[in-house]
Order: structure tokens, then C-alpha cells, then sequence
């Protein structure tokens, strides 16, 4: 029977695992979901919101008893069963038995939490388990297990932020040092955004209507809050409708947070880390200038504001995805395998930790777009603040900026309909669609493709996205492409774990790009391809097509005699892609037509 070598990312909210067949990686699946508590809610002592959020990860090691379906556990016999149910999952998908493991942990992790891992480990049934450090997994996973180099790791997921000096010499891997801590991360975001919002509300005298269902609700903001600061990274305006409990009981309220506070809050989060980068350089006695290549790991190294601020610790930084730390773990479970470990790492180590730090940002700035307030007539004089900001634009001749915000308007107030007609009857559950969690409770599995079940096509998920998705190629065909974008974000949002949807908005975002290529809409179908870049950083398409959109625009800005403009766009064309002829031969003729 096929030996299986596993290697698996053990992350604050999931398990992630590439599973390798005759030694190479071949696969990759998630056990994530809400069937088992991977994020707890407890009663907080200090900070905006009463509850805090802390993993089962770090709660590792412990005694404390969680409840699990009425049954308390301890944190260790929680990750032992998710082991075990993703390696019955390896193995239906493999027909194999399971080899060498190696698991992936914070360099930071000490040696309690390390030996109930392990312990978690042996009672799932594993025997042949290793551990490695994030850092060395994600220069494994980013290198193929070849080459050298000098390469720094920066990891900053939910609980917390890693860095590690990793040499490469001819595929061997020697750390020369770590700094890590428990914040700034994921966590603290989610939770200042979440603040935020109830610092907002508070003179309204609302409270989330989630509130009142204790525990659950607690959890099921969280994770809007989560949403909120993704769309808020894609570069996208942060609309959500929410229930609020007042004086009149629910009501509906529309609300947006403004950008540029949350670039604030980035730059506010991202400046100890690069304090501790520093101090990793000196200890080490190297230079920024000494780092080839900076490897990202974790999800909040999506922010387009946290990569421009590290863009100075090395040559180039390049962004990972979801299975990039399990795709290194599992080369190095081969190389076990074959009794050639290849790195040289002090697991458990002296790695500085600190508590989290005396950071007391201000609030973000939230708009409330829609009025809360007591039930009026239809009659009543009460408009929605957008609807105002429309009039006043067509008062002062902007037409065009009235229009998108018409446009915005309609697409939210359909969007709320169809949170309303899609609610499932006899349930008595008001919260909108946005702010639910999937219904049907199950962990979200991504085999790779040709293995295991296949994925429900789009828009058959249970909590409604196909007539969001239906409704958004609709758009694309009445040309509304800006409608059609948020449509597909809003559906990505009801279902964020299901790659099916994240592939349609992603083709969503091309499309509208791509559909109606103009001088005047440059700079409107680069935004789109950006935002989608931003959601899916290593998109070979996506590159491919902003160096089209690019040479398209040199081309016609060419032919319509503005040349220094032309080559701007033609440069910007080869940094997307180096090997574009036409636009390196067009570019070549400006430049010498330009000298004659």
C-alpha cells in the first residue's frame, strides 16, 4: 500500500494539510469550520469589546475544559480528534497509509504546548511526527526544497507574528535566528474593528442585535468583523447591513467604514514588527540588504498596507497562499522519509515573546449610511444619507459621481431584499445573510482537483449565492460592471471557505475588467484587476491580464500621439510582465522616435 508523507500547518483557525504520494506533494485539504471550537469567546477584562476571542491553539497545553456539544473537553482531545478526522480524510482521498508527519508551530511554541501536540499527535494515531518552526516550513515550501539563498520570514496570521533568518545553501536550510509574538496579528484587528463598531453605535443607543444570543452571536459578529477588515484590505468600500437592539427593538442599519483609518490602524500595528526585524538583523549581524527574498505568510499579509511597509526588508517580498507552510512542512516530512533532514533549527529555542502590546488606537471612522430611528410612515421625509449625497452632486453638475452613487444605492437596497427573501422560513432568524455564518455547520474540505469529492458548483451553497453570482453576470451583460463587482464580493462573503465561489469572483473581476477596454476606463479596469490581485496574490491570469490592460492603453495612448503617457503605461506593462514583446518592441519605437 502507497505511503503518504503529511505535512500540516497548525493554525489558530484550522488545520491545513499537503499530503505527498511517492515523494512529492500532490494534494492539499483544510478542516476548518464551526463544528469544533477553533476560536472560543470568554468574558474580557480591558479593551472595547467585553469578550475576547483567543484560539484553541493557544490554549494548547492547558486544563481548562471546553464544551463540545455538551461534552467537556480538554484543548489536547479537541486537535486529537481533528487530526484523526483529516488524516481518515488523507487517507480515503489516497488509498494509503500515513508515513512520516510533520507538523508546523510558532518557533515561540513552548515546550508544554509542544508536548500536547504531540500528544494530540500519538492519540490520532500517528507515530512518525516531527515539528518545525513556520519560518523554516515557509521558506521550504516557498524554495521547493532547492536552491540558496538568504531568506527572511514574515508570518503574521491570528495569533500573533514571526520572523525567521533562514540561509539556503544548494537545498539546506540553516535558521540564524527568530523574533515572534503573540500581537500584533489577526486578532487584534478583528477585535479593534469590532470595537469600533460598538464605539459607533453607542450614541445611538444600539447594540448589535447579536448580543442577545450570548456566546454564538459574540462569535458570529467576530467573524463579520473579520469580513469587514477583508474588504476593507481589497480595497473595497466596507458597506455591511446589520440588526441593531434599541428602543424599538431590531433595526436595520447600513454602515461604512472609512479606509484610510484602517491604513492607520496597519501602519499602527505593522511598526513593532519592523522594530523587531531590526533587532533580528543586528543580532544576526546582517543588513536589510542582506535579504534576497522576504516570504509572507499568514492572512494578514494580504493587506496591501502591511506589504508596502516591509517592502524595505529585503530585495523582493513575495506573498504565499492558504497551503504554502503545509507544502513546505510536507517536503520536509520527504526528506524525513529518506533520513535527510536538511535544516538546522533550535525548535523551542530562546524566541523573545512579549505580552500583547500598550497599542490604544482611536477608533476607525464609521459613517452610519442609514439612519436607525423609530418605524415612520412611507410618507415619512426620512432619506437615506446617500440618497442626499446624490441630490447634492447633481446640484453641482457631477453627474457621473451621482450616478455611481445611485448605482451603489440600488445594488445595497437589492442586496437587502434578498437577505429578506432568502431568510429561512420558520426559523425566526432576522440576521441578515452578510453576518451568518454557514448554516449547515460542516468543515470545509479542497481537494485538489480530480480527488475526493468534487465541490458543489457555484452558487448551490446553502447560504444563497446563486442568485448573487446569477445576478452578477447579469450585470456584466447590461454592462453595470461596478454592481456586478459587488455582488461577487457580497457572495464571497456569505461563503468565504468555498473555493468554487472564490474562483467565480475572482473570473468576475476579470471579466468586468476586460469587457470594455477604453482610454478613458483605464484607470477603472486597473482598480478591478488590483482588487483581484489583492484577493489572489499568486494568479498568474490575473498578472497576465494587467499587462494586456496595460499595453492595450500604451497602444491606443500611442496612436493617439500622447507618447511620454504611452511609455509610462508600456514600462508599467513589463513589470507585470518581463517578456511582453509587443509592448517592449512599442516601447522601443517611442523611445526611438522620441531621440530622432
Amino acid at each position: 500500500m502507497t505511503e503518504v508523507n503529511l505535512g500540516l500547518d497548525f493554525g489558530a483557525t484550522g488545520l491545513r494539510a499537503a499530503y505527498s504520494v511517492s515523494g512529492r506533494p500532490t494534494g492539499f485539504m483544510a478542516l476548518t469550520g464551526v463544528d469544533r471550537p477553533w476560536l472560543l469567546c470568554v468574558p474580557a477584562t480591558a479593551g472595547p469589546v467585553p469578550v475576547a476571542f483567543p484560539s484553541l491553539k493557544s490554549m494548547l497545553g492547558e486544563n481548562t475544559r471546553i464544551d463540545v456539544a455538551g461534552q467537556p473537553l480538554r484543548p489536547v482531545e479537541i486537535v486529537a480528534r481533528a487530526l484523526a478526522q483529516l488524516c481518515r480524510r488523507v487517507l480515503d482521498t489516497t488509498s494509503g497509509t500515513i508515513g512520516q508527519v510533520v507538523i508546523s508551530v510558532p518557533a515561540r511554541f513552548g515546550t508544554t504546548q509542544r508536548t500536547a501536540l504531540l500528544e494530540a499527535a500519538e492519540t490520532a494515531g500517528l507515530t512518525r511526527v516531527s515539528l518545525i518552526s513556520d519560518s523554516v516550513a515557509a521558506v521550504i515550501g516557498h524554495t521547493g526544497g532547492e536552491g540558496s539563498g538568504t531568506y527572511l520570514s514574515y508570518g503574521m496570521g491570528y495569533d500573533g507574528f514571526e520572523l525567521g533568518l533562514v540561509r539556503v545553501v544548494r537545498g539546506r536550510y540553516r535558521v540564524l535566528g527568530y523574533e515572534g509574538a503573540r500581537t500584533p496579528g489577526g486578532r487584534f484587528l478583528d477585535s479593534h474593528v469590532l470595537g469600533s463598531w460598538l464605539h459607533a453605535l453607542r450614541p445611538q443607543g444600539l447594540t448589535p442585535g447579536e448580543v442577545e444570543h450570548g456566546e454564538a452571536g459574540w462569535l458570529r459578529l467576530r467573524a463579520v468583523a473579520e469580513q469587514i477588515k477583508e474588504t476593507l484590505s481589497a480595497g473595497d468600500r466596507a458597506l455591511f447591513p446589520v440588526l441593531m437592539a434599541g428602543p424599538d427593538n431590531q433595526q436595520p442599519v447600513t454602515m461604512e467604514i472609512e479606509r484610510q483609518s484602517f491604513a492607520t490602524l496597519v501602519r499602527l500595528v505593522v511598526a513593532p514588527t519592523l522594530d523587531r526585524a531590526d533587532h533580528l538583523f543586528d543580532q544576526s549581524g546582517m543588513r536589510r540588504e542582506d535579504v534576497d527574498t522576504v516570504v509572507l505568510s499568514g492572512g494578514s499579509t494580504r493587506l496591501p498596507e502591511l506589504r508596502g511597509l516591509i517592502s524595505g526588508l529585503g530585495t523582493a517580498v513575495v506573498p504565499s497562499g492558504n497551503e504554502h507552510i503545509a507544502r513546505g512542512a510536507a517536503l520536509h516530512a520527504n526528506r524525513l522519509s529518506g533520513r535527510s533532514p536538511g535544516y538546522e533549527e533550535q525548535l523551542g529555542a530562546d524566541t523573545r515573546d512579549t505580552a500583547e502590546p500598550q497599542m490604544q488606537p482611536p477608533p476607525l471612522n464609521i459613517t452610519l449610511l442609514t439612519a436607525p430611528g423609530t418605524t415612520t410612515p412611507a410618507t415619512a421625509s426620512h432619506r437615506p444619507a446617500g440618497l442626499d449625497a446624490a441630490r447634492r452632486l447633481i446640484e453641482e453638475g457631477r453627474l457621473d459621481q451621482a450616478g455611481k452613487e445611485l448605482r451603489q444605492l440600488i445594488a445595497e437596497a437589492q442586496a437587502l431584499l434578498d437577505d429578506i427573501s432568502t431568510a429561512t422560513p420558520g426559523t425566526g432568524d432576522d440576521t441578515p445573510a452578510a453576518a451568518r455564518p454557514p448554516r449547515d455547520g460542516t468543515p470545509v474540505t479542497t481537494p485538489p482537483a480530480g480527488d475526493g469529492e468534487p465541490a458543489p458548483p457555484p452558487g448551490q451553497g446553502p447560504s444563497g449565492v446563486a442568485h448573487l453570482l446569477t445576478r452578477a453576470r447579469r450585470l456584466i451583460a447590461q454592462e453595470q460592471y461596478q454592481q456586478a463587482i459587488g455582488m461577487a464580493h457580497l457572495a464571497w462573503q456569505r461563503e468565504p471557505d468555498r473555493p468554487d465561489v472564490f474562483e467565480e469572483m475572482i473570473d468576475l473581476h476579470c471579466t468586468a475588467a476586460t469587457a470594455a477596454p477604453a482610454v478613458e476606463t483605464f484607470t477603472r479596469d486597473e482598480e478591478w484587476l488590483r482588487c483581484a490581485l489583492g484577493h489572489d496574490p499568486n494568479n498568474a491570469r490575473i498578472r497576465a491580464l494587467l499587462a494586456e490592460r496595460s499595453y492595450t492603453q500604451g497602444r491606443e495612448l500611442s496612436r493617439l500621439g500622447r507618447r511620454a503617457e504611452a511609455m509610462k503605461v508600456l514600462e508599467q506593462t513589463l513589470k507585470w510582465d518581463p517578456d511582453h514583446r509587443p509592448a517592449r518592441d512599442l516601447l522601443h519605437t517611442l523611445g526611438r522616435s522620441r531621440g530622432a
